[in-house]
């Protein structure tokens, strides 16, 4: 008994001087002059955002001594070293970043405050060091923690020295081993994509059990020498489809040999049916057609049977990006939609209530994004689609004491950044006494969600500057990623008025976009990397939905009708009468 009460009092006296010893050093990384500390410390941000790098590291290698619990001090200084080209003082204070739990510090110019991108950072300070070892091994630290631009590292000039390096082209699914046959560079493919799956997704088999998952990788392997490339594409885009998510994709233009083409013109899911919005310059004569079938399918049995291969995160993505899908002959030929890919033979229906037959012949064409509702043809533009390539722009509408802002993409423009554009429209506001703000939220995909919140201080600063004010915004199926994440924060902090569609997420989802190529058919892709929970942990819901429900028809779309805004517009023109009575 005696030497169990020693022992415990040994532990007891040894927790004791730990924590005492864990907590002098909190107490001893204090500062004397914690004033002159942050002026110092705005200093130093500001001089790295000039990308004054000489004149950050003494500032912070001084602060560094007064108080070291900062991690933007230590991210900010191995930035600086990185600049200044002292790779070893650099490695040493990122590390230090990942150790005290990285940095959300943004607007760094060559910075990224991701802590996989640090790692990546690390890894090419050790390149430049000539320490290939330990740049391989942050290498692999960085794709293990879901660094989403991995392709991209192969041929960066940092790494120039590896670039024949069987352990670096290893990393990137290249095998040295001489492959002479097309099956075993397609199966080697695959594994390596199995393996960026895994590396990558937050969350691969959620949807799909891994022994679904494998039996589907299996089965393509065995029938790679039936197939022909477009083939493997398609299946490889049904097992995409299988994980679901909105941020999984595969772009089916980026094969080195062969290509996916697609139909020469485009199509668009109204509420009263699928039609013809836009087209080759030859065949502009069908647009404004409805689409009754297509290889003698209904259009809209074939838009439901796309979604074997539309990864989505709600069956709102179903009506956006199924025209897309649809209008892809190899897509449609291995969805069992149509026998001739050559030769796609579609039934157009005009505004008479006239059918004809029509045979289509696919084009080439390389992705650019996702699909976007065009311009109109030969009409004048309603204001939603007059500068839908403006990521962010607003007008003055003075007979309804409002402003129109149009957010089509969460990024920053070369001329001005979208915090400088929120600077402004706060000007605006307070300078018209603006009564009513309308966001229109219909064209935005998403982009750099870290952006954000300078427009949703605008909407705080309004709803608390116009108690009598609304805020309305408009959405729809094409509100995703980070324009959606913008929407479920508008709804937690703002009483906005929705009107539209529900959108093309979930409030909480699984987001991100990580890429992948495939070293040797060169195939690329985006596979969902993080989980984002913008609402509540219990809300499930699969869109947002809108309070005043408005659906869009061929008809209002063809005429240049903007039947959202013209709800929005007669909601405030009753509500000004009625204040007047």
């Amino acid at each position: 008994m005696k030497i169990n009460l020693f022992l415990s009092l040994g532990i007891l006296l040894l927790v004791y001087l730990s924590a005492s010893h864990a907590f002098s050093q909190t107490i001893s990384s204090g500062t004397n002059n914690p004033v002159e500390y942050y002026n110092k410390r705005i200093e130093a941000i500001s001089f790295a955002k000039s990308k004054k790098w000489k004149e950050v590291i003494p500032i912070l290698e001084s602060l560094k001594k007064q108080y070291y619990n900062d991690c933007d001090l230590f991210y900010l200084l191995g930035l600086s070293y990185y600049e200044t080209e002292q790779y070893k003082s650099s490695i040493e204070a990122l590390k230090q970043t990942l150790n005290c739990g990285g940095t959300i510090l943004n607007d760094i110019p060559t910075g990224s405050a991701p802590s996989n991108d640090i790692m990546i950072k690390i890894a090419k300070g050790y390149a430049l060091l000539g320490d290939k070892s330990n740049a391989l091994l942050w290498l692999q630290k960085g794709f293990s923690a879901r660094y989403d631009e991995k392709p991209f590292l192969r041929n960066d000039p940092v790494f120039k020295d590896f670039g024949e390096d069987e352990d670096f082209l290893q990393l990137f699914g290249y095998n040295t081993q001489v492959r002479r046959t097309r099956k075993e560079t397609w199966i080697s493919d695959l594994e390596y994509l199995e393996k960026r799956i895994n590396e990558l997704h937050y969350s691969p088999y959620h949807l799909t059990s891994k022994a679904t998952f494998d039996k589907a990788t299996s089965k393509l392997k065995s029938n790679i020498e039936a197939l022909s490339e477009e083939e493997i594409v398609v299946e490889l885009m049904k097992i995409f489809g299988g994980l679901g998510n909105g941020h999984n994709l595969i772009i089916p233009t980026t094969l080195e040999s062969g290509s996916i083409k697609r139909l020469p013109v485009q199509f668009y899911q109204f509420d009263d049916g699928i039609f013809v919005v836009d087209a080759e310059e030859d065949l502009k004569q069908w647009i404004g057609y409805e689409l009754k079938s297509i290889g003698g399918i209904l259009a809209e049995e074939a838009l439901q049977i796309t979604n074997a291969v539309n990864a989505r995160d709600n069956d709102m993505q179903t009506l956006w990006l199924g025209p897309y899908y649809m209008g892809l002959p190899d897509v449609l030929a291995g969805l069992g939609i149509i026998e001739n890919k050559n030769r796609v033979q579609l039934i157009l229906k005009d505004t008479k209530g006239t059918s004809q037959k029509v045979i289509m012949t696919p084009i080439t064409w390389n992705f650019n994004g996702f699909p976007k509702m065009p311009q109109l043809k030969n009409e004048a533009q309603p204001i939603y689609l007059s500068k839908m390539d403006d990521p962010y722009w607003y007008k003055l509408m003075k007979e309804e004491n409002s402003i129109y802002i149009q957010l089509n993409s969460v990024t920053n423009k070369e001329n001005q950044t979208l915090s400088d554009f929120n600077v402004e429209l706060r000007k605006q506001i307070a300078k018209n006494e603006t009564q009513n703000l309308i966001l229109d939220l219909r064209h935005n995909h998403g982009g750099d969600g870290s952006l954000l919140p300078p427009m949703l201080k605008t909407l705080n600063r309004f709803e608390v500057m116009n108690p009598k004010g609304k805020i309305f915004v408009i959405m729809g199926r094409e509100t995703f990623s980070a324009g959606h994440n913008l929407l479920t924060k508008i709804t937690q902090y703002t009483s906005p008025i929705l009107v539209g569609e529900p959108s093309g997420s979930k409030p909480n989802h699984i987001g991100e976009s990580g890429w992948f190529q495939l070293p040797y058919s060169g195939l690329m892709g985006l596979i969902s990397t993080q989980f984002h929970q913008d609402s509540k942990a219990e809300d499930n819901r699969k869109w947002i939905s809108p309070q005043i429900p408005v659906t869009l028809s061929s008809t209002d779309y063809f005429t240049g009708n903007d039947k959202a805004l013209g709800i929005i517009k007669k909601l405030i023109k009753t509500a000004k009468n009625r204040n007047r009575n």
